[in-house]
Formats: C-alpha cells, sequence, structure tokens
C-alpha cells in the first residue's frame, strides 16, 4: 500500500474511531444514553459498522405493537434533556409521501450547553419483520465487512455526507450495498454505480 494510502485510511479510521468515542462521551453525561437504553434501543448503523464520518447516531427498538401514544411518551421526556434543542415525530405508517415506510421515529438535535457541534439521533420504532423488510441484507453486510471493504465505505461516505440528497435519495444503506454487496471501490467508482442504479 503506498503512503498517502496508508495515510488517509488512518486518517478515516481514527475520524469513526474519534466521532465514536465522542458519541458515547456525549450520551453518558447528557443522559441520553440511558434514556434510550431504558426505553429499550439498540444501536444500528455506522456506530456499530465503525463507518462514522459525521454526528449522526441511529437506534432501533422492536415492537410488536407500536403504539403512537407510547411514541409521544418518549417524546416528552426527551423534550426535558437539556441538551436536546430539537425534536421531530413521524408515524411512518400514516406518511403518505411514503406509502411502504413504517415505524414511528423521534429525529432530535442534541447539542452540549453553551457549544455548537451538535448531534443528530434518530430512533424508530416498528416490529421486527418491519425492520427485516427495511435493511434485509443487514446480516450479509456484516459478514463481509472486514478493514478493507470499511476503508471503502469510510472514503464514500466522507466525500457525500455533506452533499444535500445525502440522506434524502442517496442513503448510507447505498453505499453499504454498492461496497458490500457490488464490490464498489473509491468515490468514482460509486458514483457510476449509482448513475447506473438510479437510470
Amino acid at each position: 500500500m503506498n503512503e498517502p494510502l496508508e495515510e488517509n485510511r488512518k486518517r478515516l479510521f481514527a475520524l469513526d474511531a474519534g466521532l465514536r468515542a465522542e458519541a458515547d462521551r456525549m450520551l453518558e453525561e447528557s443522559g441520553l444514553g440511558r434514556i434510550i437504553k431504558e426505553e429499550g434501543f439498540k444501536p444500528v448503523g455506522s456506530y456499530v459498522m465503525k463507518t462514522m464520518t459525521w454526528r449522526d447516531l441511529d437506534f432501533e427498538r422492536c415492537n410488536d405493537s407500536p403504539d403512537w401514544r407510547e411514541h409521544w411518551e418518549l417524546g416528552l421526556r426527551l423534550s426535558k434533556n437539556k441538551w436536546v434543542w430539537s425534536l421531530h415525530a413521524v408515524n411512518a405508517y400514516a406518511d403518505p409521501r411514503h406509502l411502504n415506510d413504517t415505524g414511528y421515529y423521534w429525529g432530535l438535535r442534541a447539542v452540549r450547553p453553551g457549544e455548537k457541534e451538535f448531534w443528530k439521533l434518530d430512533l424508530w420504532t416498528a416490529r421486527p419483520g418491519e425492520f427485516r423488510d427495511a435493511a434485509p441484507n443487514r446480516s450479509l453486510w456484516e459478514r463481509k465487512l472486514n478493514e478493507d471493504t470499511r476503508y471503502d465505505i469510510l472514503v464514500i461516505k466522507e466525500a457525500v455526507c455533506m452533499l444535500p440528497e445525502y440522506r434524502q435519495t442517496l442513503l448510507s444503506t447505498h453505499i453499504y450495498e454498492a461496497v458490500l454487496e457490488k464490490g464498489v471501490q473509491g468515490i468514482d467508482e460509486f458514483w457510476e454505480w449509482w448513475k447506473k442504479r438510479e437510470s
């Protein structure tokens, strides 16, 4: 491996490790981690896969009978936390824009009082089968994740994570699909794959 490539690899792995460590501190110091754990949520996505490039955390909670009222009780509990400055609720079962989506969602922004760098946290509640339907290849991705594919994912995520279309039409799951299912390497190959996928 050439020196610039090795340095970039170390940098991206350090970026991920630093963000995960910062996330742990934020969850502990804010008390949000305790709330999230007590409410039955588990981390998923980039934190678990060690592919973090920005301050964003995803959590899921399985519930055989998701309840909208309980969802709002959770929101009330979150709203009392001094680190939380934004809360956004979605009932995906009733959302007319996305008829195939399922689950109850809380999107929150949290920051240490007096500071500017904030965290985005996504909390989803849904039935177990609904989570499986939303990410049917998650177990495959976990099996294929290694240091090389992790690096490829980090390269692409860093390049796209601040684009306006990211998290709108372009999702992190698309990056996992490209790298872990299609063998895509690097941002140029990714854009080629993306154009073919969207055509």
